[in-house]
């Protein structure tokens, strides 16, 4: 099985997504979060994503395959 595609979306993008209107972390903070490996993305260029293949990984391989089936 090859390595999970990647599927990135912009921070300022998921922040929208993923947070109610005003309880959204700063820009800075979820800059921070990537560095630090707390959620998974990259940084390319002066832009930073979010990884979304990796966002919702379990960490146990047969429930992670049944969750991306």
């Amino acid at each position: 099985m090859g390595a999970a595609r990647k599927q990135l979306m912009k921070i300022s993008v998921w922040r929208k997504k993923t947070f109610a209107e005003g309880s959204e972390p700063s820009m800075k903070t979820c800059r921070k979060w990537i560095d630090e490996g707390t959620i998974p993305g990259e940084r390319i260029g002066a832009c930073y994503y979010v990884d979304l293949a990796r966002m919702h990984k379990t960490g146990n391989s047969l429930v992670d395959r049944v969750l991306a089936a």
